[in-house]
C-alpha cells in the first residue's frame, strides 16, 4: 500500500468517526426536544427563523462567482468553471489541428470563486473574451550555429535533418570518388523556446537559409521548463486543462546574421602526372661552341598519384600525397654540344640588313616590339629583297614558328642578331657567314602575314653572358638605331 492510499484511508476513517459523533449528537439533542412541550406560536416563530435563515445562507452562496482572469487581468464572471476549461481545450485543439502541431495559450488563465453580490455572470462574454485575446504558442528548439540563433524548429530531430540536407548539398554525386569523412565546421545545437506556431520552420527552409548565409531579423521567446497550466479555483476546486504551461516572462532573443555553413570533405583522390625527364649533354669538338642540337628527344612519363583532398564548401584548402605508382617512365633527352672556338665573333660595327635600303615601318619599342621593322626600298623588289647579315658571326638557329615565321638567329660573340618573316632562308646551323653576305628573302611569313605586308623584323640582342640562344627574351633587346644610321 503506497502512501497516498494510507493517507485516503486515514482521511475516510476520520470522515466516518466525524459523521458518527455528529449522528449522536443529533439524536440526543432530538430526543431531548420531544421531551419539551412548546406552544403553538413558539412553534411558528421557529419555523420562521429557521426558514429565513435557509434563505439567507442561499442568497449568500447564490452571491459567490468564479471569476476569469488572463494574465492577472479579470475578463469576466462564471457560475461553473467546467464550461471554461472546455472552451479553452477546444480553442487549443482547433489550433493544433490548423498548424498540425501541439499549441497552448501563451497567457495565464486562472479562475478563482470570489463573493460578487448583485454581479450577473456571462459565460458567453467569457468566451468571446478568451477567443479574442488568447495567443496560441508553441514550444519549440532554436536551432543555433556556433551558439548563433538561426531559427525555430518543431524539435532536435529536425537539427540532425538540417545537417544531413546541408551535407548532401555538397556529397560528391561522383560514385567513383572515395569519400573519407564528410561534416560541418561549424557546430548545429539548440535549446528550447516558445514561439508562435508560423514561426516554426521546416527542416529544408532551414537548410536552404544555412546554404546561402544573409541577414535577417525575427524575435523568439526562450522557454522556461515545462509546466501545468491550471485554472486555480477556491475550495480546493482545480480544474486542470492538461495542457502545458507556455513559459511568461521569457528572455527575449533576436536571430540577425545568418551565418553561411561550410561542409568539410575528405576525399581520396587519384590522378595521373607528368614526370619530367632529365637531360644529358655530350660535347663535340667538330661543332661551334655555340651550336648545340638534340640527339634523342626526351619524353615524360607518366604516374598515377593518390592524394587525400581536403574541401571546404567544394574549394580544396589542402592535398597531401599518400602513395605514387609509375605508369610510364620518362626518356632522357641528349643533347650534343659544340667546343670548338667561333672562327669569327664579328667586329660590333653593324651595316643596314636590308639590301637597297628599305623603309623603317615602325620603330624599337621595348619588349612591346623587340626590333625595328624595314619594308622594301621598291614595289619591284618587293619579293626579291635580299636580307644582308649584319656582321660576322654563325647561325645558332634556323626555322619556322608561329608568329616570328621563317626566322635566322646569328651569333657575333657580344651579340646576337635576329631577322623574322623571311620568305626563304639561304643559312643553316652552324654556318659561319661574313657582313653584308645575303643570308635571306624578305617576305611576311608568320604572325605579319596578310596584315602588315612585305618587311624584316631586324633586332639586336646583348649576349647575357651565355653564349648559347636557349628561348627567346634569354637575352635582352636593345634598339638596333643605336649602331648605325639607315
Amino acid at each position: 500500500m503506497g502512501a497516498d492510499d494510507i493517507k485516503g484511508w486515514k482521511k475516510r476513517v476520520a470522515l466516518w468517526w466525524a459523521h458518527f459523533l455528529g449522528y449522536r449528537k443529533i439524536k440526543g439533542f432530538w430526543q431531548r426536544m420531544r421531551s419539551i412541550s412548546f406552544s403553538k406560536p413558539l412553534y411558528l416563530a421557529m419555523g420562521i427563523l429557521l426558514i429565513s435563515g435557509a434563505l439567507a445562507y442561499a442568497h449568500h452562496q447564490e452571491s459567490f462567482l468564479f471569476v476569469v482572469r488572463l494574465d492577472g487581468k479579470e475578463i469576466g464572471l462564471v457560475e461553473d468553471p467546467g464550461p471554461v476549461e472546455a472552451y479553452v481545450s477546444l480553442l487549443a485543439e482547433q489550433c493544433s489541428e490548423i498548424y498540425g502541431m501541439a499549441v497552448v495559450p501563451q497567457e495565464e488563465i486562472t479562475v478563482r470563486r470570489e463573493y460578487r453580490p448583485q454581479a450577473r455572470p456571462d459565460a458567453a462574454g467569457v468566451e468571446e473574451a478568451l477567443r479574442r485575446q488568447i495567443t496560441m504558442v508553441t514550444e519549440a528548439v532554436m536551432l543555433t550555429v556556433d551558439n548563433v540563433p538561426v531559427a525555430p524548429v518543431a524539435h532536435r530531430g529536425e537539427i540532425d535533418a538540417v545537417a544531413d540536407l546541408i551535407l548532401d548539398a555538397y556529397r560528391p554525386k561522383d560514385d567513383r570518388r572515395k569519400i573519407v569523412d564528410i561534416c560541418l565546421v561549424q557546430e548545429l545545437d539548440g535549446f528550447p523556446v516558445t514561439v508562435l506556431p508560423g514561426q516554426v520552420q521546416p527542416a529544408q527552409e532551414v537548410a536552404d537559409l544555412l546554404l546561402c548565409g544573409g541577414e535577417r531579423k525575427e524575435t523568439y521567446t526562450v522557454a522556461a521548463l515545462a509546466s501545468r497550466h491550471s485554472l486555480e479555483v477556491e475550495d480546493s476546486l482545480a480544474v486542470n486543462l492538461g495542457l502545458p504551461k507556455a513559459p511568461a516572462g521569457g528572455e527575449a532573443i533576436e536571430s540577425m546574421a545568418v551565418p553561411k555553413l561550410e561542409v568539410k570533405i575528405v576525399e581520396e583522390v587519384v590522378a595521373q602526372e607528368q614526370i619530367p625527364f632529365s637531360t644529358h649533354y655530350i660535347y663535340n669538338d667538330n661543332m661551334w661552341s655555340v651550336h648545340s642540337r638534340i640527339k634523342t628527344p626526351g619524353r615524360p612519363g607518366k604516374k598515377e598519384v593518390l592524394y587525400q583532398v581536403t574541401r571546404i564548401n567544394g574549394v580544396e584548402t589542402g592535398r597531401r600525397r599518400l602513395s605514387e605508382r609509375v605508369l610510364e617512365a620518362p626518356v632522357t633527352q641528349v643533347v650534343e654540344r659544340g667546343t670548338a672556338a667561333v672562327p669569327s665573333r664579328g667586329s660590333g660595327q653593324f651595316i643596314w640588313p636590308v639590301k637597297g635600303g628599305g623603309v623603317i615601318t615602325q620603330g624599337f619599342k621595348g619588349w612591346g616590339h623587340a626590333g625595328i621593322d624595314i619594308s622594301y626600298s621598291s614595289w619591284d623588289q618587293r619579293h626579291n629583297t635580299q636580307i644582308l647579315a649584319a656582321d660576322s658571326g654563325v647561325v645558332v638557329q634556323t626555322g619556322s614558328q608561329w608568329p616570328q615565321g621563317n626566322y635566322i638567329i646569328i651569333y657575333h660573340g657580344k651579340y646576337f642578331t635576329v631577322y623574322l618573316h623571311n620568305r626563304k632562308n639561304l643559312v643553316s646551323v652552324g654556318q659561319t657567314v661574313s657582313k653584308g653576305q645575303v643570308i635571306a628573302i624578305m617576305g611576311n611569313t608568320g604572325k605579319t602575314e596578310g596584315i602588315d605586308g612585305i618587311h624584316l623584323h631586324f633586332e639586336i640582342r646583348v649576349n647575357d653572358g651565355s653564349g648559347v640562344w636557349r628561348y627567346w627574351r634569354q637575352h635582352p633587346a636593345v634598339d638596333p638605331l643605336r649602331f648605325f644610321n639607315p
